[in-house]
């Protein structure tokens, strides 16, 4: 009577050949993480763009400081921890909104448009800036209109972050 015990040579095959291709079929999900890592950074960014834009617009309308952009000199303009935030009908200037973000420019880079064009924030280690931004545009004409803020992180078939 052979009493034989354990896997057959076939069968140890066969488990390391499904194994293989499962591992071919899941390995490019996790090669390229740090593009969605830097997606989620600009995320980040665009969450803190609006949290400081609607704190800086509440400090606005409880100082009554809601006219229209001029030079800062006037009653456009709040003081936030000590510094000057130069605002347009009660929301945060495209100059002034870094100020209130204050993001380290390790990875991310900010530049800051003229009233009317923009500020935008890109990540150093985009593939392409186009599709990994944010952008803050306060060109409003009333203290009811928010700023937009806009922002693209690119998608697996437009790569850009």
């Amino acid at each position: 009577m052979n009493n034989n015990k354990g896997f057959t040579l076939i069968e140890l095959v066969i488990v390391i050949v499904i194994l293989g291709i499962l591992a071919a079929t899941a390995a490019p999900k996790f090669i390229d993480l740090t593009g969605d890592a830097r997606g989620a950074v600009i995320e980040g960014v665009e969450g803190s763009v609006n949290s400081a834009a609607d704190i800086a617009h509440a400090k606005a309308l409880i100082e009554g400081a809601t006219a229209a952009y001029t030079d800062g000199s006037t009653n456009d303009f709040i003081m936030v921890a000590g510094t000057k935030i130069e605002l347009n009908y009660g929301w945060p200037t495209n100059e002034s909104i870094e100020l209130m973000v204050e993001i380290s420019d390790e990875e991310i880079v900010f530049a800051s448009g003229a009233q009317g064009t923009g500020s935008t924030w890109t990540h150093n280690g985009a593939t392409d800036t186009a599709n990994c931004f944010v952008n803050y545009d306060n060109n409003v004409a009333n203290a009811e209109t928010r700023p937009s803020v806009e922002s693209k992180i690119g998608t697996d078939l437009i790569p850009g972050c």
